[in-house]
């Protein structure tokens, strides 16, 4: 019988031709689309909504923060809530009621600004962040349960990449839609992609696990091992909303007018990373990876923060990327590792809870900050926040998470 070898000594038996097939099921193709067209929404909102609350409200660069970061903050009231949900009730069930509520959301967007206050537009967008809680959460466990374990790092690979899909067709046609249509336009085109999802999700089973026991107190929603990996998010993560939420705002200071540009090099990077990722993960140790990734994201913060021309903008959009296209689905699959079956989904949830954290309140002092020592200082603080990410990634306080010090296949040793 042939096999393969790894350099580590591990027996590896050749693939056929039809293993990819295995892998990559329909169903699993499903859950790819469905993300895809959810993440358009949010890829949407990134050039369209600073637009929105600087030209229909009058707002400033905080008032920016807070339109996200209230979004966020939405998300982070519920995800523990959802991750017991998915145990008690089931994953579809959960994934149709938050696509269904992200559309109909949508369309409040527009009327909620023309009211000319903006703590209406805030109602909106904390409802919205609750719902999309409920979506990611259950997308993102049942892409982790529709493979085998075997095969678990290639399928979560390819789902992180289609989040990148989805934010970078929302970014090009959000904008374009916005700027010949206007603002109504814009989010009806948000509010399709969402219903879109829920038609796409109803083709996919339930996949709780039969062993999933809902959890019985607050303490029981978080996963203690999963709490440790989320506190590397939480830092790190605040650059992904500091480029996303505030580039478009910031662009303009170099007389960039068209967002979408930088947004589209910024996720044609991490999808370009996350295409390559499946074989990485199976052949770089865990830990050397995070260091990469977050050197990546404090070298593209600080060139945002020292940019002095446009195409030092692109150049740090690229780097900043880089760093950024690793983290989520590594730290999330060093959390599944570090849980059993039954408790996957609360490992998830914890996980991405601590990333709402840092898209909430991240996002709100990173507003603060460029109100009141501009956009250079803000990306001091996001670099910053990535270094405090990768001391803590490689502090003894990460020893024990078994997640972190399991051997790729492929490594060499």
């Amino acid at each position: 019988m042939a096999c393969g070898c790894g350099l580590a000594g591990t027996v590896r038996p050749v693939t056929s031709p039809g293993a990819v097939e295995r892998v990559y099921t329909p169903r699993v193709l499903v859950v790819f689309a469905a993300t895809a067209l959810y993440f358009s929404v949010g890829g949407l909102s990134f050039p369209v909504l600073p637009r929105l609350v600087e030209q229909e409200l009058g707002g400033s660069r905080a008032d920016i923060g807070l339109a996200f970061g209230v979004f966020a903050i939405g998300m982070l009231l519920v995800r523990p809530v959802a991750g017991w949900l998915l145990d008690r009730v089931g994953r579809r069930p959960v994934m149709l009621g938050g696509s269904l509520g992200v559309a109909v959301l949508q369309l409040l967007h527009v009327p909620a600004a023309d009211t000319g206050q903006l703590w209406v537009l805030l109602i909106v967008r904390v409802l919205t962040g609750a719902a999309s809680s409920a979506m990611y959460l259950s997308q993102a466990t049942v892409a982790t349960e529709l493979p085998n374990p075997e095969h678990r790092d290639r399928v979560f690979a390819l789902f992180s990449t289609t989040v990148l899909v989805g934010f970078a067709v929302g970014q090009v046609f959000g904008e374009m839609v916005m700027q010949a249509h206007g603002f109504v336009w814009a989010f009806a085109v948000s509010a399709a992609f969402a219903s879109s999802s829920t038609i796409v999700s109803l083709a996919l089973p339930e996949t709780r696990p039969a062993d999933a026991v809902p959890a019985a107190s607050v303490s029981d929603l978080f996963h203690p091992a999963a709490v440790r990996i989320g506190m590397v998010n939480l830092l790190v993560f605040v650059g992904f909303m500091g480029f996303n939420a505030f580039i478009a705002d910031y662009a303009e200071e170099f007389g960039i007018n068209d967002a979408r540009w930088l947004l589209l090099t910024y996720s044609l990077t991490v999808m370009a990373m996350r295409v390559a990722s499946a074989k990485v993960f199976m052949r770089v140790p865990r830990r050397a990876l995070a260091t990469f990734a977050h050197c990546a994201v404090v070298a593209g913060a600080l060139l945002l923060a020292t940019a002095d021309g446009v195409p030092q903008l692109y150049v740090a959009a690229f780097v900043i990327a880089v760093g950024m296209a690793w983290n989520v689905p590594l730290l999330i699959l060093i959390a599944v590792d570090s849980a059993t079956d039954a408790e996957r989904s609360r490992a998830v949830a914890t996980v991405t809870t601590f990333g709402d954290l840092a898209n909430s309140a991240g996002t709100l002092a990173l507003g603060f900050v460029a109100e009141s020592v501009g956009y250079d200082g803000m990306y001091v603080v996001v670099a910053g926040s990535a270094l405090a990410a990768l001391v803590l990634m490689r502090s003894p306080f990460m020893a024990s998470t078994r997640g972190l010090h399991l051997r790729p296949a492929g490594a060499a040793g």
